[in-house]
């Protein structure tokens, strides 16, 4: 089940999770007319689906679409996936983001990460995107939901052991502010915010166990008699 497979990345609690941080961010969050797409970029467009049919690409079953923004149409293809075509109606408006190929000297995206336009947050497309290490059985949409989830419900109730006077000198975000931006920040500014505060406290708590091991090492030293 799903905690089994967590549980092989040491994940095993709440806390696990909202210190689980992705690797890196794929940076969608630049949205483009399908006009401007750019070969070898990572891209983001909002588009309406036009057609979308399951074809054969080999022996793989595949949905091919065709959507359209208001400069021009492009192809997308996801490879091995051919239930999506049932889910693209026409008319269907969508967020996709991925890399842009070169097909015959046309754009298309393949197997891009893909929303409905209608969301209200975004997690898969349209924003710095969270990239995390996954075992078998874990699939990058489905982890990148829980951990949504998870950091929406969780990361407000953690209590900040930092004392605010300290926080404020040294200009650090507040802890559940912290959590949340480094899973899914708002911006590159807010995401190097996190990833500071979140080194501060290493730093600060290793500094705390070292001068714990010192005060007992010394109170150990004084209760002891010295031999002669």
């Amino acid at each position: 089940n799903l905690a089994a497979k967590f549980n092989k990345l040491g994940v095993q609690v709440i806390r696990d999770l909202l210190y689980f941080f992705p690797n890196r961010h794929l940076d969608y969050s630049q949205r483009k007319p399908i006009s401007q797409l750019t070969e070898g970029k990572e891209e983001t467009i909002i588009a309406n689906v036009w057609q979308a049919q399951e074809i054969r690409l080999g022996n793989r079953r595949s949905t091919e679409a065709i959507v359209g923004d208001e400069s021009g149409n492009v192809r997308v293809v996801w490879f091995n996936n051919p239930y999506l075509a049932k889910q693209l109606a026409t008319n269907t408006r969508l967020v996709i983001s991925g890399r842009v190929s070169l097909f015959r000297g046309r754009h298309i995206f393949e197997s891009p990460e893909w929303e409905p336009a209608e969301n209200k947050e975004l997690i898969h497309v349209g924003r710095l995107v969270p990239l995390y290490s996954l075992t078998q059985g874990l699939r990058p949409r489905q982890v990148r939901k829980l951990l949504k989830a998870v950091v929406d419900q969780w990361a407000w109730q953690v209590t900040d052991f930092l004392p605010a006077e300290l926080r404020q000198r040294q200009k650090l975000l507040e802890l559940p502010q912290a959590l949340s931006q480094a899973h899914f920040p708002e911006d590159e500014a807010l995401k190097a915010r996190a990833r500071v505060r979140l080194a501060f406290d290493e730093l600060f708590l290793l500094q705390l166990g070292v001068l714990s091991k010192k005060r007992h090492w010394q109170e150990s030293k004084v209760g002891n008699p010295l031999s002669t």
